[in-house]
């Protein structure tokens, strides 16, 4: 999320005051018990905001909360719940202001009325997630007051839960620390035996295993969290963060478009600005559409986005109030987004004519596809121009991951015009360099960065140079690191019978004829794919 093609900003509005007999209706949101000393009146808005708070539904959560303090103004672990909500640890964002002006309320609440000794150790471990000091110290000394409370009451999963969220805290953005992650993965585990029902063992169970290795280990989790939880957008969106690594596209694109769905329901019951929607999922949605084959369904998932942009540079745009935590998509990141969706739709489908006339782009994978365009319609001096453009974006990398990632793309793109130029050589040296650097970074755990995988790319180039074994071993080599993902098996498809190797073409072909049972019918891909499976026969 943090590549130069990416980023999320901007505004989300608050809901309007939800009477209290929103919870006695509530809409499925798992199963928890948290007993607390609040008055029986207030806890069903409390274990409510719980719920949401486990899926990551801040701003309903504050709601929730807000109705257990008006309920009951002494009710201190209500106030917890608040100041919670302004801290949103595995979106790198906190508003500190509002989560210090909680805990002052929750004081107060706490000296009008004594709490249990267990729920002292929420508070006090609160009081280090916003106390003194700089955020990763403050992450880590709630974190171990966590691990305190979890073993001090091992019967509590709230308390179990919220450690394994503060474990996921403390690591680093773009750093992986598999020590912790599987640790919390385990606490996560464990509770989802207790409570099959429960969404935040579900949910961070999944973000434990979400670092493009131990995809699969979180697939029981994936698939619970699929089901549990239908009221919240980002639960539905969260099992493809398993499915989509896996290359399970028929789940994923499934998760993705109940999300969005949810997300756009959202917005309509709460007036809220088109850009709330859930645009993340949305653009998940699209390349696992792309993956199925269904090209012409993921180029109508454009139409989200350019309404979302219209609606912002419009007047209506000012009829919304600011969000409590900040979240959502400003203009610049929707553009963004925007200029992603358009990329990844050229480059998957091949549809090279599109970037023929379109004279600017709106950030690298834009740029990327512009450039292969290029090469692909025999513009080479445009081309070279956007070769330069990479340049410029390596240059201007605000960090070294984006850095290395905007380095690939060029070395992806110096290599196709090397190709083009008719230096065979030259280009699959390039070709295999950037390969080399993208083998070193972590395997994807999302939608691929670059754009256009380096391994699949240097495949096509080995296969066009007529050395088909060649690309038969890197298309492997691709898909090893992207499973299932279309472009690879086509290549491998292709070269593979380009070498002779009957058995392992048929394979592949039978594979993309399972993920394309529903794909364009026009693409010619598919008369490959039967074709090769006819001359060799069934398994």
């Amino acid at each position: 999320m943090r590549h130069l093609a990416f980023g999320i900003c901007g505004v989300l509005l608050v809901p309007p005051f939800v009477p209290s007999a929103r919870w006695r209706d509530a809409p499925a949101l798992g199963r928890i018990a948290f007993p607390t000393s609040g008055s029986p009146s207030a806890q069903p808005p409390f274990i409510h905001g719980v719920l949401l708070l486990h899926s990551f539904e801040y701003d309903d959560a504050i709601q929730a909360f807000r109705e257990a303090e008006r309920i009951d103004p002494s009710f201190a672990m209500a106030y917890w719940g608040e100041a919670m909500c302004d801290n949103q640890p595995l979106w790198f964002h906190e508003t500190l202001d509002k989560g210090r002006d909680a805990l002052t309320r929750l004081r107060a609440a706490r000296a009008a009325r004594r709490v249990t000794a267990r729920e002292d150790g929420y508070v006090d471990a609160i009081e280090r997630l916003f106390g003194a000091g700089d955020k990763p110290a403050r992450d880590r000394a709630y974190a171990v007051r966590m691990g305190e409370l979890s073993r001090a009451y091992p019967a509590d999963d709230e308390a179990a839960a919220f450690y394994a969220l503060a474990l996921l805290a403390t690591i680093p953005p773009a750093r992986p620390d598999p020590a912790v992650s599987l640790r919390a993965g385990a606490i996560a585990s464990a509770i989802l035996k207790r409570n099959p029902r429960h969404p935040g063992a579900a949910h961070y169970a999944l973000h434990a295993y979400d670092d493009g290795r131990h995809a699969a280990m979180g697939l029981t989790a994936a698939r619970i969290y699929a089901r549990i939880a239908p009221a919240s957008s980002h639960a539905r969106h969260m099992p493809s963060h398993v499915f989509l690594p896996l290359g399970l596209w028929d789940e994923a694109a499934a998760s993705d478009e109940s999300a969005f769905a949810a997300s756009v329901d959202w917005v309509r019951r709460h007036g809220a600005s088109p850009a709330q929607q859930d645009f993340h999922s949305l653009s998940w949605l699209q390349y696992e559409y792309l993956q199925q084959g269904k090209f012409a369904k993921a180029r109508e998932l454009l139409d989200p986005v350019r309404r979302a942009l219209e609606a912002t540079a419009g007047p209506e745009a000012h009829a919304h109030v600011e969000s409590e935590i900040g979240r959502g998509f400003a203009p610049v990141a929707l553009k963004s987004e925007l200029a992603s969706m358009r990329a990844r739709l050229v480059v998957e489908s091949g549809s090279w004519s599109e970037m023929a006339g379109r004279p600017t782009f709106d950030n690298v994978d834009e740029l990327l596809a512009l450039g292969i365009a290029s090469v692909k319609l025999r513009d080479i001096a445009r081309a070279e121009a956007a070769l330069e453009h990479m340049g410029k974006a390596v240059d201007l990398a605000p960090d070294a991951d984006n850095r290395e990632l905007a380095g690939i793309m060029r070395l992806e793109l110096a290599g196709l015009i090397e190709m083009a130029k008719g230096n065979r050589s030259g280009a699959l040296a390039a070709l295999e360099q950037a390969k080399v650097h993208e083998a070193g970074r972590p395997r994807p755990n999302a939608r691929p960065y670059p754009v256009k995988p380096a391994a699949e790319l240097y495949g096509e180039a080995l296969l066009e140079a007529g050395r088909p074994r060649a690309a038969v071993t890197m298309f492997q080599e691709s898909l090893a690191r992207t499973p299932r993902r279309a472009a690879s098996l086509i290549g491998l498809m292709r070269a593979a019978k380009a070498a002779g190797l009957r058995v392992e073409a048929a394979r592949a072909a039978r594979e993309l004829l399972a993920i394309w049972r529903s794909a364009d019918a026009d693409r010619s891909e598919l008369a490959d794919a039967r074709a090769i499976v006819r001359r060799v026969g069934p398994p």
